[in-house]
């Protein structure tokens, strides 16, 4: 089941031990927070993007959210399916047939990616991009605002916050010319075990994930290099 946003962020106030949000203010403190913990998680979420060409070319902007490839297939509804395969653009041979694409950076506009394809796509073909895409950021404080970070990895959202909540403190004690020095000594330990722990949630997720499928990092529709 998703977990909301709403969910994420009480989980976060309670782990801290501010249920009321008294220390820590849940609009100003807490969701930036865990905006920042949903931005920094490193498994990113598989998409999938059809595109219906408007205009024939070699390029495809590719979705604002695109960050890795998995697969790149065209055309459409072939059995069994047909994924053009990855070669650098600037090959003398990539536009010797139509089988291959390349991603580089939209230097037209400064910013995102594009596909390019050996073909030159006609008007109205469609072609699909298998795609690994950032997490969204777009959430409302609501049952109904669910974070595109799965379920099973809530506690490691929730580990990040605390760290960043601990952090917090012991900046505060640090500024206080009050502050006994022992106090900032078991604050800086706490800050570093809980540093350790979200590694150590982090490391644990990235196995299992490489073990129950194929690596993000590893070509699956071509033969010649890892990208």
């Amino acid at each position: 089941m998703a977990t909301s946003f709403q969910a994420l962020l009480t989980d976060c106030l309670v782990a801290m031990g501010d249920s009321l949000a008294g220390t820590w203010s849940r609009t100003d403190v807490i969701w930036p927070w865990c905006l920042e913990a949903i931005i920094q998680f490193p498994i990113l979420r598989p998409a999938l993007k059809t595109t219906t060409i408007a205009t024939a070319s070699h390029q495809l902007i590719l979705e604002a959210d695109f960050r890795e490839v998995i697969t790149v297939e065209y055309p459409l509804s072939q059995d069994p399916p047909v994924y053009l395969i990855r070669m650098n653009r600037l090959d003398p041979q990539f536009y010797a047939s139509d089988d291959h694409y390349d991603i580089d950076r939209d230097y037209t506009t400064g910013t995102g990616w594009v596909l390019w394809t050996s073909k030159k796509l006609p008007v109205s073909a469609q072609i699909t991009v298998s795609y690994l895409a950032n997490h969204k950021t777009d959430y409302t404080d609501s049952g109904t605002s669910y974070i595109t970070v799965p379920s099973e990895y809530k506690n490691i959202l929730v580990a990040y916050v605390l760290a960043k909540g601990w952090r917090e403190r012991l900046g505060f004690y640090s500024l206080d010319p009050t502050a006994h020095m022992s106090i900032i000594e078991q604050m800086t330990d706490m800050v570093n075990k809980a540093d350790d722990h979200y590694q150590q949630l982090v490391k644990v997720a990235q196995e299992k994930l490489t073990q129950s499928r194929r690596s993000p990092h590893m070509s699956s529709d071509k033969f010649d290099r890892v990208y």
